[in-house]
């Protein structure tokens, strides 16, 4: 019964499991004739790649294989496209190493990279480096891939002589900062240096352009470069990969950043804009040097600070849930805007101020406009504001300050981040923790001096708009600043007269700076809480009363339409194209290239006394190191014996970086946390 039943299946296992007889019937048998006089010969290259070099003797001794076949399987080792433009060579041999290296010399131009097994410094290790010397040929050096039957690398010894070696040469690469980390974490027997990063300089073509490797490659040398997740396999680092695929993967990175050197270079010449090379040679490399250092020192935390704080506001977050389920009449996921919305206006029938695509909206300004509608309403803006102090800043502040063994957090910066040349910081960021509340103020709290030394904390005091002064020449700003009075007292005694100006100030400061932000009369009438009405008549009267800042705001836009850019204090460029843009496009043209200047220029000054400190520091040994960089301020960690003289030394810099038509500011703070310096 069971054979009838599975007839078809019996069949079928018999076929396969019987032998064929025909498969020979088609096989090309010289195609596995063995070399005649070298049975080795086609497989030499294998026997180079695994190391089996006793076997490569003997027939070297026997003259059975000679070395421009073994100079050849040593190409092949390298696995790349077959138009690839360039050689890329494996370098496992020490004595090879040294000799490249050896012929480099101070002037030499080398184009540096590193793989490592991951983005963190801190945690991650340095795997292999690679390195270019020309346009025809880029090596990479493998240190600590740990793969089974992976081949003798080069040894730490040898590759610490190859580095010094390499920086001690014009060292160029991408996001060479990255690289420094790494390189400084493998050997501390380096004098690590920067001539030149083709990032940044990339980014000085054009700071809103792609500033990827390979999309800069595909732009400028129309040449695709191999894909990390082609090279690496999904959950595993390159320690991992075979030497073959990592060779022809990181040769590639050194040689399309020496290329791309040259072109970008040849670039900022075609576009007028030589000037730049030297901005970048006298700041914005200094500055990827000064970065690396404050990224390495770090900011001491204080744990127990945190978790006590971590403590009361899972508490409080608790509390509050339960007082939104009382005052709602029901219990929800308050974190969930679609079941919040559907509380608020169907189940409480609030008004509805806006709605999108999904639903209701229920964001901050929704919100705060029905603050008065129910009590519900200020509830759930604590609970939101407590909410992302925990998950965004509470909770993984700790965890990076406990994974550390040093207690330190080290953020990382991102010089190239912004078309105007402000600084971002990730990982964790710490330029956006809340200032304004006293829940945020109290985050800062955590943030400590180490035993026995202070923070220094100088703020620049209106920076942009003592640059707006400076570029305008306006006489009642000029006259402000140079007698050091009220700017924005000053401004409301000129918009509202004498009796009006105490009252008025909150509002001439908000007009003030948000005026060169672009802000029009509806965001001003929002922030104020005043008509639209209003708002345009304000703006009206300050135009009125400062014409030359309107003149030069119309001469900002006009230029940047005549050109198709503007510019900063020193000189960097954004660009605009108003030939391609939408009327809505057009406005916001108008608006950033305002804001561009004056938030460039803040940029450039605050980069060039960062960079005049840390030069201070160093070549006088100063008991004081710049741990960060938020915006306009700069923190700084001494000696408590000698905070106030470092502090007064390091704000007299500040004040004199760049000559201008009037002062520059700045405020001392000094504390042992963050949240006494302001």
């Amino acid at each position: 019964k069971k054979l009838r039943e599975g007839e078809e299946n019996a069949w079928m296992s018999k076929k396969l499991v019987t032998l064929r007889d025909d498969i020979f019937d088609a096989v090309d048998w010289d195609e596995y004739d063995m070399h005649d006089r070298n049975p080795f010969l086609p497989i030499v290259s294998e026997l180079h790649r695994y190391e089996m070099n006793g076997i490569i003797r003997k027939l070297k001794a026997k003259k059975l294989i000679d070395e421009t076949q073994i100079e050849k399987s040593e190409a092949e080792e390298c696995a790349l496209p077959a138009n690839a433009g360039f050689n890329a060579r494996l370098i496992t041999d020490e004595a090879e190493l040294k000799a490249l290296t050896e012929a480099i010399t101070p002037k030499t131009l080398v184009a540096f990279d590193t793989e490592t097994t991951g983005l963190e410094y801190q945690e991650d290790i340095l795997v292999g480096f690679s390195f270019c010397l020309n346009e025809k040929e880029a090596f990479y050096v493998p240190v600590a891939h740990s793969y089974l039957g992976v081949p003798e690398q080069v040894g730490k010894a040898a590759a610490e002589a190859a580095l010094a070696r390499i920086f001690a040469a014009r060292v160029i690469g991408h996001n060479l900062k990255f690289d420094l980390h790494f390189v400084k974490h493998y050997t501390d027997k380096v004098s690590l240096s920067l001539f030149a990063d083709t990032m940044i300089l990339a980014w000085l073509t054009d700071p809103e352009s792609p500033l990827s490797l390979d999309k800069l490659a595909k732009a400028h040398l129309n040449h695709t470069m191999i894909s990390f997740k082609d090279t690496v396999k999904k959950g595993e680092d390159f320690s991992g990969v075979d030497l073959a695929d990592a060779c022809g993967y990181a040769a590639e990175d050194a040689w399309a950043t020496y290329m791309l050197y040259e072109k970008l270079t040849a670039l900022l010449k075609l576009q007028s804009a030589e000037y730049l090379l030297e901005e970048a040679d006298t700041v914005e490399f200094p500055f990827s040097l000064t970065l690396t250092e404050m990224e390495e020192a770090g900011i001491l935390v204080d744990t127990s600070v945190l978790e006590t704080f971590l403590h009361e506001a899972k508490e409080r977050t608790a509390a509050l849930t339960q007082t939104i389920y009382e005052l709602s009449g029901s219990e929800f996921n308050v974190n969930s805007t679609k079941q919040l919305g559907e509380v608020l206006f169907e189940k409480l029938e609030l008004p509805v101020i806006k709605k999108t695509k999904t639903g209701y909206s229920t964001d901050e300004k929704v919100l705060n406009a029905l603050k008065d509608a129910h009590p519900v309403i200020e509830k759930i803006l604590e609970y939101r504001e407590l909410h992302k102090l925990l998950s965004t800043y509470l909770d993984p502040l700790l965890q990076l300050a406990l994974k550390n063994s040093n207690g330190r957090i080290h953020t990382s910066y991102v010089q190239t981040g912004t078309a105007t040349g402000r600084l971002s910081s990730k990982n964790p960021n710490l330029q956006n923790i809340p200032t304004r509340t006293p829940l945020g103020a109290r985050i800062r709290e955590a943030f400590v001096a180490g035993k026995g030394k202070k923070l220094i904390g100088i703020d620049y005091s209106q920076i942009e708009l003592r640059l707006l002064a400076h570029f305008s020449q306006d006489p009642t700003l000029v006259d402000a600043f140079k007698h050091d009075k009220d700017i924005h007292l000053s401004t409301a005694t000129a918009l509202f007269g004498e009796e009006e100006a105490p009252k008025k100030r909150a509002v001439a400061k908000t007009v003030n700076f948000g005026l060169l932000y672009g802000m029009g009369q509806k965001k001003l009438s929002d922030t104020l809480g005043i008509s639209t009405k209003e708002a345009r008549e304000i703006i009206t009267r300050y135009f009125e009363t400062f014409p030359t800042v309107k003149s030069y705001f119309a001469s900002i836009v006009e230029r940047s339409k005549e050109q198709g850019y503007v510019e900063t204090l020193l000189g960097r460029r954004r660009y605009f194209d108003y030939g391609k843009a939408t009327p809505m496009m057009k406005a916001a043209f108008e608006r950033e290239s305002v804001n561009t200047v004056f938030q460039g220029s803040a940029a450039d000054l605050i980069k060039m006394a960062m960079n005049k400190i840390e030069n201070v520091i160093k070549t006088e040994g100063l008991a004081a190191t710049m741990l960060l960089q938020i915006h306009d301020e700069l923190i700084f960690e001494s000696d408590a014996e000698q905070a106030e003289a470092l502090g007064r030394r390091f704000q007299e810099i500040m004040e004199e970086i760049h000559p201008l038509h009037i002062p520059l500011k700045a405020s001392l703070n000094i504390g042992s946390h963050w949240g006494e310096l302001k």
